[in-house]
């Protein structure tokens, strides 16, 4: 599923992308890289992607924000659950 609203502000887009239960994925589509990594840091996303949706590094870890996902999964972030480490 898709959501595709209007914006008259960046801080009303933001405010609109937050209003959900959900956090699992956003894309931002902008040709400043600065603007984008300063809405990127104010969502609240568990992935955020620049000018492209749904490519992953396999190396990085992936999961949800508020009612999204089960956690981290992939990368370092989601094998640590599973190891112990002994000094």
């Amino acid at each position: 599923m898709v959501s595709v609203l209007t914006f008259r502000t960046q801080a009303e887009a933001i405010e609109k992308a937050n209003n959900s239960r959900y956090g699992l994925a956003a894309g931002i589509w902008t040709d400043k890289g600065a603007k984008a990594f300063e809405v990127a840091g104010a969502l609240q996303a568990g992935v955020v992607w620049q000018n492209t949706y749904n490519h992953f590094d396999p190396t990085a870890a992936f999961g949800g924000y508020k009612e999204s996902g089960f956690g981290r999964e992939g990368g370092p972030a989601g094998l640590r659950p599973y190891l112990r480490v002994v000094r």
